[in-house]
Formats: C-alpha cells, structure tokens, sequence
C-alpha cells in the first residue's frame, strides 16, 4: 500500500487574501477526513496574527503543523548565506535564523513539536538537514533525493521524502482524472502531493512579484500582490483537488499519512551492528559499496563508525548521528599494502562527532576516507597484512535522484549566483544514505 502526505507549502506572507486559499484546502481534507501537513514559513506565522488571521490559525488546527524556513524567498536566503567555505559560520547562522522560524510557527499555532522542513524555492541545503535533525525535526522534503519506487531514505540523519509532484502540475494536465496518473503513484512506498495554497488564488507566486532574482523588490511590509486567477480559474483547482482527494480516498491501494506518522515509525527505533556482523558487511560492501539493509539499515557512515568502535574496543555498536565530508576525499591510485597494527593505531584517533577527514595516515601510508573503512574491516577480520586496491570512495549516487546536480540556484537567486559549495558538498554526504 501506497502512504499519500498531503503536504502544503504554506508561504505567502506577503498577502492577506492569499491566506484563504490555507482555508480552503485544509477544510477540503477536514471535509473528507484527511489530515494535511502544513509547513509554514515563520515570517508568515507572525503576519497571520498581525493580520488578525484567527480563521486560518482554526482551519489549521485539524492539521498537522510544520515547517518551511524562517523567510523563504527574503534575501538573503538559506543557500545564500550557506554558500560560504567556513561551515561551522554557516551553521551557526542557520540556526540562529530558523530556531527564530520555528519559534514563530509554534507561538502562532501552538503545535508542540513540527516533524518536517521543506526546502523553499530551490534552497535544497545538506546544512539545513543537519541542523534541523538537532533541532527535534526528523523530516525533510524536497527534490534532491528520490530512489527507484519512491522507498524512503535518510540522508543528513534526516528521513528525506520526496516532493513527487505538485497539485497545480496536476491540474495543469487534467492529471486528478488521469488513471495512469494513480498507477504510477500505487507502485511507490510514498508519495508527497504537496500544493501552494497562494496558488488556489494566484496565476503566479507572490515571491516572483516580491523576492526575484537575488532582491528585496519592495521594502517589507509594502509588497505587491501576485496577479489573481479569475472565479472560473479558482473553481477549477478546487474541483481537481476535490477530485485528487476524493479518487485516492476510494482506491484502496492508497492510505493517507502524515510526516509524524511516518516518523515514528521509520525515525526511533535502535539500530545495533555486533561485533559478529562485521565480516558479513565487509563482503557485501565488497560487492555493492553502498547502503546496507542487513544486520539493520546501515549508511556508510555508520559502518565505518561501527569498525571504530570494535577497533577501539568496545563491547557493542549503536548507530547515531552520522556525516559525510566537508572537500573531496582522497584515494589511494595503486595498490597498497598496510599493517593490521597500524590501522588500529590510526583508528584510535577517529572523531565521528564531525565531519569525516579526507584521508587518514595509517604508519607512513596515506589512504582515503573508503581505503581505510576497508582496511580497519580486514583487521577486524585478522587479517595482518592489508592489501587494498584503488577504488571509488563515494557510493554510487546514479539511481538518487538530483543528488549528483543538487537544485541548489535558480530563478529565486541572483543570476551570477553559482552556488558552488554547496554543489560540491552536497553529494558528499552520500555516506549518510541509507534506506
């Protein structure tokens, strides 16, 4: 069976109006007995109380609460002043921002916790990722990540979902009346449909009107409104949505989620590699270097930390927090011999509380991030001198969606903007994917 999220990026801070377009999708699912998710950016938060919005902020109790960013589109954005070599700065600043987002969001609505962020507008960010995971929210959406069959990842310690389409594309192509549109979706684990509820009203996006190309257009609060859909254009959306939601509910090879729901089910439970395991996983990785499903659903990260920890001595291993690198990692170009004795040593330094090192010294021999992981195995196997052969050091991202051309710049951004750090280091976190 097939979990549907309805899931609404809910954005528009720019315009009253805009608003009753949150109204009418959350009442349409409230109508039919369906629990939406509504990421709201925090900026819109705070107008709908001082636009004195209470109708929205009823509408929305029915629903699940979550998050979509501090600004969105007002610049300087997330990917914008992410950009930058110096991590730990970009870090801190992204907190800083989006805990005051995610403030916003909870004092407005009174959710306790939000489950999810969603990328806005192209500002898909492995340092987001991250940080929101340390801030409670297990959930991440958007289109960077998607895998054969739609199953669900994690990537960044977050459970990444994938934005499968958008409800103003299927109404674009008559889709809600579509029978192969369906057939699709039933052969994938998940599928988010997410909608833009300014859209319900608006030919275009308020950010277009607003926050285009790199620039504030208008100081804030003196924004313009978005060019409005004509009474026979509004009505149509709303009968495809009816439709949409009407034809999932009565075909029953459909079941209707929420981030929370999937969370606890997928985000909590322990996952633990015994010393025992060890061998298993160094054969397969020898056949398929990528995610493992077997003892547990391991990433590369934490097979590696696993290898530490036995290496180091410890009784048993528990997966947790995991990270990929910072620069491109180093690898070995000819075939190499190191001791048993010597990768111990160097395994003894290891901090997995980081980002991984580029490359580690084992005695006098340099290897990279995948030569070690595959040495500290053999030692863990007893063997005592090491032969290693060059190879790939990330795991083969092909069949992940966007990861390898991360949306990272675009039509939200300044025409220069290049995006270039992030282009690098996002698809060098892939040894945090597992499935």
């Amino acid at each position: 069976m097939t979990d549907i999220i309805f899931s609404f990026d809910t954005e528009d801070f720019t315009c009253s109006r805009a608003a009753d377009g949150i109204i009418e999708v959350a009442e349409i699912l409230r109508s039919e007995g369906i629990r939406g998710c509504f990421n709201i950016v925090g900026l819109l938060a705070d107008q709908l109380v001082a636009w004195g919005r209470t109708d929205v902020l009823e509408a929305l109790k029915y629903h699940e609460i979550d998050f979509h960013s501090y600004g969105h589109s007002l610049h300087p954005c997330i990917n914008e002043y992410t950009n930058i070599e110096d991590h730990d700065a970009a870090y801190r600043e992204l907190v800083r921002q989006e805990s005051e987002g995610v403030a916003k969001v909870r004092a407005a609505t009174g959710a306790d916790r939000l489950w999810e962020a969603c990328a806005p507008g192209n500002n898909e960010n492995y340092i987001a990722m991250y940080a929101y995971t340390n801030m409670g929210i297990p959930c991440y959406s958007g289109n960077l990540l998607d895998t054969p069959g739609g199953q669900n990842v994690f990537y960044c310690n977050a459970l990444y979902l994938h934005y499968y389409t958008s409800v103003e594309q299927i109404d674009a192509v008559d889709g809600a009346n579509d029978a192969s549109f369906y057939d699709r979706m039933a052969d994938r684990q998940t599928v988010v449909l997410y909608n833009h509820p300014n859209k319900m009203l608006y030919r275009n996006f308020w950010d277009v009107v607003n926050y285009h190309h790199g620039v504030n257009l208008h100081p804030f609060g003196e924004w313009e409104e978005a060019e409005r859909k004509t009474e026979e254009e509004h009505e149509h959306i709303r009968d495809q949505f009816r439709t949409l939601v009407r034809t999932l509910k009565a075909d029953g090879r459909f079941r209707f989620r929420t981030y929370r729901e999937i969370a606890e089910e997928r985000c909590f439970g322990v996952r633990e590699v015994k010393r025992e395991d060890m061998p298993g996983l160094r054969k397969r990785l020898l056949r398929d270097f990528g995610p493992q499903r077997i003892p547990t659903s391991l990433c590369i990260s934490d097979i590696f930390a696993a290898a530490v920890a036995y290496l180091k001595g410890n009784a048993l291993f528990r997966a947790g927090r995991v990270y990929g690198f910072l620069d491109t990692p180093y690898a070995i170009t000819e075939p190499t011999t190191v001791r048993a004795e010597d990768v111990c040593i160097a395994a003894q330094s290891v901090d997995l509380s980081c980002f991984l090192p580029t490359s580690f010294m084992v005695g006098d021999t340099r290897l990279g991030p995948a030569d070690f992981l595959f040495a500290m195995l053999a030692a863990l196997d007893g063997e005592e001198e090491i032969n290693l052969t060059p190879r790939e050091q990330n795991i083969n991202i092909s069949c992940l969606g966007n990861l390898s051309t991360p949306p990272v710049d675009g039509w939200l951004f300044a025409k220069d903007f290049k995006a270039e750090i992030l282009k690098k280091r996002t698809p060098l976190q892939a040894w945090t994917v597992r499935y």
